[in-house]
């Protein structure tokens, strides 16, 4: 058993601890470090999955446990969150055990087109912290993740050192410092939004990092993507993919030059990643395509790989937002009904209380806010137009009942005249019916017009937005008036037409007026 051992620090990997503690036992070969560590001095220096850990563990003490030294200071929990339970179990124990030559390929990084970086990467603003701190710095795992060119902390892109993550010397650790030599990665052509979409790979990438998770079966991740994709559109009810317009709207998402840097460009074939991502999953596909997945479908892992079920809105009862009622903000509300959007394919949450009051608002909740926000009321109940008759009868203003009651002058003075209510005020004409029905179907009614939209799209894939038009022009004209911003983006995409531009060099002719005289001039 070792009499000490570096104490590793936040996010560092194994390797960078072997660097220093052999660095720091004066030991003139990296095999007598080796043999320190592992007991024999064969070991190979391996800096993202390495083997020999229950050796390690042994050698350490009893301080460090295993699950603490594989899930904070390698890249196993990168990897084993998206693969097969089966596969993460051997990886795990491969990890542990002497003979680590199949881990590589068992987690598929060997054969994907998904490839490792071949140099170590540093954040200059994290070394000089590391300075500052502890009077040294360390190789972060963070960094080294495929698909990670802005350091998560400070934003800033990172440096490339000339350590190779393959050394020549298979038994050796180099140990970074504050002077090696590195060059910042070229990010040259990407606009600032494509910078932004890294950083937001950076954060996520850490966060994968630092909360493990496993899948349940096989399928866990699969069955979820297939719940979301179902919900925002790009699968009916049975589970079949409509693969045109996710690769549409996937493309619009992702620029070509982020997907090429991420190694992820995608194409419209039935052998694509992006296709077959969304199958049954039978083999492992690289953590950066499912990040690229999740981002996609605005999803986390909490939500792919969490116990808890998806609630929307939260735990029950609800609130009542009904000002009137005497259970104003009071938990009462049991009454949900909850619908997906047919446009965003988000949650759509209905309340109704026994006060009659109902309303709605589209979900997910993200902050405590956002329980006492009200999208659409849908019904006002007889409790609230009981006080409002009260209050007209009371001759209160118009003004002093918006405020009483949080309504804006319109919606009081429509109640008003809808009740009949001998007021103060101008009263409004009720206006006629817009659509087939009472003013409370609209929603209804546009919704219905959305299905008619999307339906007409499903037989006729290859007719444009105007070609469709045509065919349903009463469907066209009333999405139009009533969700324009729906319409442009639930509508076919142009497609752009690249003519080839032939120049012809030819002799034109000229005419030339002068006073009197007419030429031509060739």
């Amino acid at each position: 058993m070792l009499h000490w051992f570096t104490t590793p620090y936040p996010d560092e990997l194994l390797y960078s601890v072997f660097a220093r503690y052999h660095v720091r036992s004066g030991n003139t070969s990296p095999k007598m470090a080796i043999e320190e560590l592992f007991g024999k001095r064969t070991v190979r220096s391996v800096w993202d999955l390495p083997a020999n850990l229950n050796v390690l563990l042994n050698q350490i003490g009893s301080y460090w446990n295993e699950e603490k030294l594989i899930n904070n200071h390698t890249m196993y929990p990168y990897y084993a969150s998206f693969l097969l339970p089966k596969q993460a179990k051997q990886v795990k124990k491969s990890m542990f055990d002497s003979d680590g030559s199949t881990i590589h390929t068992r987690i598929g990084v060997a054969a994907s087109n998904v490839k490792v970086k071949t140099n170590l990467l540093v954040c200059s603003d994290c070394i000089k912290e590391d300075m500052e701190t502890h009077g040294e710095t360390y190789w972060r795992r963070v960094h080294q993740a495929p698909g990670v060119f802005i350091c998560p902390k400070h934003e800033t892109v990172l440096e490339k050192t000339t350590v190779s993550a393959k050394s020549e010397n298979q038994h050796e650790f180099i140990v970074a410092t504050p002077f090696v030599e590195r060059k910042k990665v070229n990010l040259n052509g990407l606009n600032d939004e494509d910078i932004q979409f890294l950083v937001k790979v950076a954060k996520v990438t850490e966060s994968l990092l630092n909360n493990p998770h496993l899948q349940t079966n096989d399928n866990t991740i699969r069955n979820k993507y297939l719940e979301l994709l179902k919900q925002k559109g790009y699968a009916n009810i049975n589970g079949f993919i409509k693969r045109e317009r996710l690769y549409q709207s996937f493309g619009v998402k992702f620029s070509d030059t982020i997907l090429e840097l991420l190694q992820s460009a995608v194409t419209f074939k039935e052998s694509d990643w992006l296709t077959m991502v969304f199958q049954k999953h039978r083999k492992s596909f690289h953590p950066i395509r499912h990040l690229l997945v999740m981002m996609f479908l605005e999803t986390d892992l909490e939500h792919l790989l969490g116990k808890n079920e998806f609630l929307p809105f939260g735990k029950g009862p609800w609130l009542c937002l009904n000002v009137a009622c005497p259970n104003y903000h009071k938990r009462v509300v049991k009454d949900l009904r909850i619908t997906l959007d047919y446009g965003t394919r988000k949650p759509v949450g209905t309340f109704q209380y026994d006060c009659g009051f109902i309303y709605s608002r589209k979900g997910p909740d993200r902050n405590e806010e956002d329980k006492f926000r009200i999208g659409t009321i849908k019904e006002y109940g007889h409790v609230l137009k009981k006080k409002l008759t009260e209050a007209v009868n009371e001759g209160k203003t118009l003004a002093e009942i918006s405020r009483e009651f949080q309504a804006d002058r319109g919606t009081i003075k429509k109640y008003a005249a809808k009740l009949n209510l001998n007021v103060l005020w101008k009263t409004p004409k009720i206006e006629a019916e817009i659509v087939q029905g009472p003013i409370e179907d609209l929603e209804k009614q546009v919704q219905l017009r959305k299905e008619k939209w999307m339906e007409i799209q499903e037989l006729y894939p290859e007719k444009s937005k105007t070609e469709l038009r045509k065919l349903v022009p009463d469907v066209y004209a009333f999405l139009y008036r009533n969700d324009r911003d729906w319409l442009n983006e639930f509508s076919p995409i142009k497609n752009k037409i690249q003519t080839p531009n032939h120049r012809v060099d030819r002799i034109m002719p000229i005419l030339i007026i002068k006073p009197n005289c007419y030429f031509y001039s060739f």
